[in-house]
């Protein structure tokens, strides 16, 4: 009996030692589980406030500085006739901590309108006068019999054209995108505005956004075809440039003074 026994203690030790380690094991497993989703709730939490927007002012101290338009040209001359409709004093609204003052980028809304439609007109006559150029298809020439179906004062007249038109729409752009930019930063500040003694001032607010908004979409959606012709000009001024020379090169005289067909371009 005295040797059976002792043959089986070191069998129960074994087994008290592989629960131990057992049981430690699931501790730490479970702890390691524990740690890992606090970890991973601590950094969502510091993900989510890392990505949410700075609180928006009524007032930025960086006001929004409008470009310099040549006061003699169409749309310079379209613009400075928008400051009879301007306000002179500051706008402001009331706010939650007091007065919210608006850019003074801004200027009322019949100013903004009026800028508006003065950069819509620049932007209608810049598609009408200048489309026949990108339609002619300069980058598609594919021959010299093309090539010179063209005249080459004509050649010249468009290169000429495309680079006035380069000019007119870095303007047009400059002055887009700087009232958008006013237009957006006051629609930022409207969101700020409190109408405590307006029963539907909620309403009250939402239309006035909104009307901000129309306003720009209206000017957004001519700018943005102006936009699409300017690619198709530059491919077009670019072309223009290589083609000029090989009109030179290559054209005899009889075909320089030949009658132009640009409709007949090969491609």
């Amino acid at each position: 009996m005295v040797h059976v026994w002792n043959r089986k203690r070191p069998h129960c030790g074994m087994l008290k030692r592989a629960a131990c380690s057992m049981a430690l094991a699931i501790l730490c497993t479970v702890s390691s589980g524990l740690w890992s989703a606090s970890w991973a709730q601590r950094t969502r939490t510091q993900e989510v406030q890392r990505n949410r927007p700075e609180p928006s002012t009524g007032s930025p101290s960086t006001p929004i500085t409008l470009p310099v338009t040549n006061p003699s040209s169409a749309l310079g001359s379209a613009l400075a006739s928008c400051e009879t409709g301007a306000e002179a004093s500051e706008l402001s609204l009331p706010g939650a901590k007091g007065e919210i003052k608006l850019d003074r980028c801004y200027r009322g809304r019949d100013y903004q309108v009026c800028q508006f439609n003065a950069l819509m007109a620049e932007a209608k006559t810049l598609s009408e006068n200048y489309r026949k150029i990108v339609d002619a298809n300069y980058p598609e020439v594919r021959d010299v019999g093309g090539i010179c179906s063209i005249r080459p004062e004509t050649l010249a007249d468009d290169l000429q054209n495309a680079a006035d038109f380069a000019n007119r729409f870095k303007a047009v752009k400059a002055e887009y995108e700087a009232r958008v930019n006013c237009a957006n930063r006051i629609e930022q500040s409207l969101k700020d505005v409190t109408l405590t003694d307006m029963t539907q001032a909620q309403s009250l607010l939402k239309s006035m956004i909104d009307t901000i908004e129309g306003d720009v979409k209206g000017v957004s959606a001519i700018q943005g075809k102006l936009s699409e012709l300017a690619e198709k000009m530059d491919s077009s001024q670019k072309a223009m440039v290589p083609l000029q020379k090989i009109h030179r090169a290559m054209c005899t005289t009889h075909q320089r003074m030949g009658t132009e067909d640009k409709g007949r371009v090969s491609k």
